[in-house]
């Protein structure tokens, strides 16, 4: 627990400032942008509000917190360790820290945000809902907002975890630092443009991030399972490639 701790304070700073940076922007943007929208429900703000967070996530959750695990490399501070703490332990207690830096950096924008949209903003009339409207859970979505707004956020917070981990997994082995913060945002790009030529929105891993941004009837349980699985095998391939391909070491850079 020491060590979780140390390691979290490491990044601590830039984690809190992005964090705070978020929440305030996302509390005024559900609490002001929705006013030339349409709304159908109570919620609808938060969703309009929160919309620039499914592009630009990756950045968010990958370069407040990788960096400092690229520059322990660089400087040879993992090498350090070593006589002090088993490799594997040291590696796993930074993600662990990494980690949950991750999730807070998108759970408390997100489900704050959403009680700004619930309780805080300007009342604004809501219209009926037109022939056809379909929304992700629409029960929980228009009966229990803020169960759904929770929980949306956690599965928000885990996805974040997945995306900063493959930031950390670039962080190991890569020596360029701009591909290492921005590796895991030109993927969701790249993959998201590579998806939709070929016609299938609910492989990409924006998909599975904002499930609102398909129609609720193509929205199923591959739509989730489907972009986090492929990023997986994604990681596992960069990490093959450096260790078997380019023979990298996690300890030279």
């Amino acid at each position: 627990m020491r060590n979780f701790i140390l390691e979290g304070k490491k990044i601590a700073r830039p984690v809190l400032v992005t964090t705070c940076l978020l929440t305030l922007l996302t509390c005024i943007l559900s609490c002001t942008l929705y006013r030339g929208y349409t709304l159908h429900f109570e919620l609808d703000p938060w969703e309009i509000g929160t919309e620039f967070l499914s592009l630009l996530f990756p950045l968010f959750v990958t370069i407040p917190i990788c960096w400092q695990l690229y520059y322990e490399r660089r400087d040879r501070f993992l090498t350090y360790t070593l006589p002090r703490i088993g490799r594997r332990r040291y590696l796993a207690i930074k993600w662990g820290a990494c980690a949950l830096s991750a999730f807070i950096i998108l759970v408390i924008p997100y489900f704050i945000s959403a009680l700004f949209a619930l309780y805080v903003r300007a009342p604004q009339e809501l219209w009926p809902i037109p022939k056809g409207y379909a929304h992700v859970f629409s029960n929980l979505y228009a009966k229990t907002p803020v169960l759904y707004a929770l929980l949306l956020s956690l599965w928000k917070g885990l996805l974040g975890v997945l995306t900063m981990t493959f930031g950390f997994v670039l962080a190991l082995y890569g020596s360029n630092v701009f591909i290492i913060l921005t590796g895991p945002f030109i993927y969701v790009i790249l993959e998201n443009f590579f998806w939709a030529i070929l016609d299938a929105p609910g492989l990409r891993f924006v998909t599975a991030f904002e499930p609102t941004s398909l129609s609720a009837p193509a929205v199923h349980a591959t739509s989730f399972i489907a972009g986090p699985a492929l990023m997986c095998i994604a990681m596992g391939l960069v990490a093959f490639y450096f260790q078997k391909v380019k023979k990298r070491s996690i300890y030279q850079v």
